[in-house]
């Protein structure tokens, strides 16, 4: 496969944007998930093509290796491609003042919105995109905090510092969303929001099994079994010897057929004849 393909197979543009390249190829992995095969052949043909789009995906989602490898193109003489790209996940530069954290020393940054220009025009406008370029720069360095506190098992303190990063930059890092569930869940924060994390970063990084276990493990806690269930047998779907989804998985049946004499009534049947 040549290295021009990386594009074309996500089906976008050389100069997307880290954003555009994630959203397509979630769209793809959707479209290509073994649940949706309708024979053997086709689920080995889409697992196939699934490992091309991984592939290409791992590659241009990162912004060293983008830059290596369009710079690779290049060196190619790839001119038929265009212009090197932007390297994905590097935004503009912003001021100062728009990407600083709040000043509250203690506390983690706050959302942040663009602010019309005052002094009758002496002042430039920010544009929308040195603000969004800000925001996801305000996102990072707030992550960055809330992991010191997270390795440290300072949940409490990390929890606001994750909160902020999931504010200011909602759609880029699935990482963001899932530490902050972890964190609500240890510090007994809201529930509903726990969950609501979880299921988004496991939206955004279908396949990632890390998360899906942290999302099966939430439903635990907040006592949803049914969708822990589903959600332990979709990572087995994928990974059949994963050792933590098996042993959930067998210490949640167990436990629902002692909650529930009907689940025994239908499994001693196949031991001793359905009579």
């Amino acid at each position: 496969m040549s290295r021009e393909d990386y594009y074309s197979l996500l089906g976008i543009d050389r100069h997307s944007p880290e954003r555009e390249v994630k959203k397509a190829y979630y769209a793809l992995a959707r479209e290509l998930h073994p649940d949706r095969a309708k024979s053997p052949e086709e689920a080995r043909t889409n697992a196939e093509k699934l490992a091309m789009i991984s592939k290409a995906y791992n590659t241009l989602k990162d912004p060293a290796k983008r830059a290596e490898y369009d710079g690779g193109l290049a060196g190619k003489g790839g001119g038929a491609v265009g212009k090197t790209a932007i390297p994905a996940g590097s935004p503009p530069a912003a001021p100062s003042s728009a990407a600083s954290p709040s000043p509250a020393a203690k506390s983690a940054p706050a959302p942040m919105s663009a602010a019309p220009a005052s002094g009758g025009g002496q002042q430039a406008k920010v544009s929308a995109s040195e603000i969004a370029g800000a925001r996801v720069v305000t996102a990072q360095k707030a992550f960055v905090k809330g992991m010191e506190f997270y390795k440290a098992a300072d949940f409490k303190k990390a929890l606001p510092f994750f909160e902020a990063a999931v504010n200011n930059d909602p759609d880029s890092e699935p990482h963001y969303h899932m530490k902050y569930a972890i964190c609500l869940m240890r510090t007994k924060g809201s529930f509903t929001r726990a969950v609501q994390a979880a299921e988004r970063a496991v939206e955004m990084d279908t396949y990632n099994i890390e998360f899906k276990l942290g999302l099966g493990e939430i439903y635990e806690t907040v006592g949803i079994t049914s969708k822990a269930l589903k959600v332990y047998q979709d990572v087995l779907k994928w990974d059949a010897d994963n050792d933590r989804a098996k042993f959930r998985l067998k210490q949640l049946e167990s436990a629902e057929a002692r909650k529930n004499p009907s689940v025994l009534a239908k499994i001693l049947p196949s031991f001793f004849g359905k009579k």
